[in-house]
């Protein structure tokens, strides 16, 4: 077969992009298909990071605190008709509960293994029955005793296969056109403006900072400690200090006494 100059060049353009869709062999993935991707990465992935900035990982959270975290996650459709005023629509979990456990286990084991200089990062696909599926992608870490979601994609329908790829490879790779805004929960709060405020092509991930303290029927995670009157994800090592922290909460009043005593009874029960 003979190839003409163009043919060759078309050749040589597959081929780089081919080469360049690959993500780094040494880059840790605890879920990897064409469902979900969960994967360990450099600091530096982050956009607008602080290069200083040192997370407190590894994090030692149980898949069912995980879950906890993602049930906790609420998201609602924005809609902005070119006639009338914008509205919202209702509020519901940002994932279904199939989501949820596969993202809990794989958070689970990247959290485990990550360092102070590595953020996790992750991308998932609903299936749909009306067109393209839905990705919703970002990356998770953990500064100042509270879990950091940076949502870069919210429900996005993507169909071209080279985006879906893209966002596999880099899930903070954020795109135009998100319907869907993050609606913070209790002691969940936003750093930055949602697409809603920041128009509907707002370029920057949006980044939810979630006390652990606040989950009603979590157990008591065992990350590092905030300064002195910050809200904090508890710290502990042993079973004392996990007691210990779980009465500190207590006394300052972040839990109630019924999740107090069942709390201490879950943590007794594992002697």
């Amino acid at each position: 077969m003979r190839w003409g100059k163009a043919g060759w060049l078309w050749l040589c353009l597959v081929s780089v992009g081919c080469a360049t869709a690959t993500p780094q062999a040494d880059t840790p993935c605890f879920s990897c298909d064409d469902r979900q991707v969960v994967r360990v990465v450099p600091l530096a992935t982050l956009r607008s990071s602080d290069p200083e900035m040192r997370l407190q990982h590894p994090v030692n959270l149980s898949q069912a605190e995980w879950e906890t975290v993602l049930r906790g996650l609420m998201v609602r459709s924005t809609h902005s008709p070119l006639l009338g005023p914008s509205y919202h629509g209702v509020t519901e979990p940002l994932f279904l509960d199939t989501e949820v456990r596969a993202l809990g286990s794989s958070l689970r084991q990247a959290f485990e293994q990550a360092t102070e200089q590595e953020a996790v990062v992750f991308a998932t696909a609903r299936a749909t029955d009306e067109g393209p599926a839905q990705v919703t992608s970002g990356a998770w870490f953990v500064e100042g005793g509270r879990i950091h979601l940076r949502l870069a994609n919210c429900r996005i329908a993507v169909s071209m296969p080279s985006i879906r790829r893209q966002i596999w490879i880099d899930p903070l790779f954020a795109q135009a056109g998100t319907f869907y805004e993050l609606v913070p929960g209790n002691r969940q709060a936003l750093l930055r403006k949602s697409p809603a405020e920041g128009g509907l092509f707002h370029p920057d991930p949006v980044e939810l900072v979630i006390d652990g303290s606040a989950r009603s029927e979590a157990a008591v995670p065992a990350v590092p400690a905030a300064p002195e009157g910050a809200p904090t994800v508890p710290s502990a090592s042993s079973l004392e200090g996990r007691l210990a922290v779980l009465k500190r909460l207590y006394d300052r009043g972040l839990i109630t006494e019924e999740e107090y005593r069942l709390k201490k009874q879950q943590l007794l029960d594992r002697l």
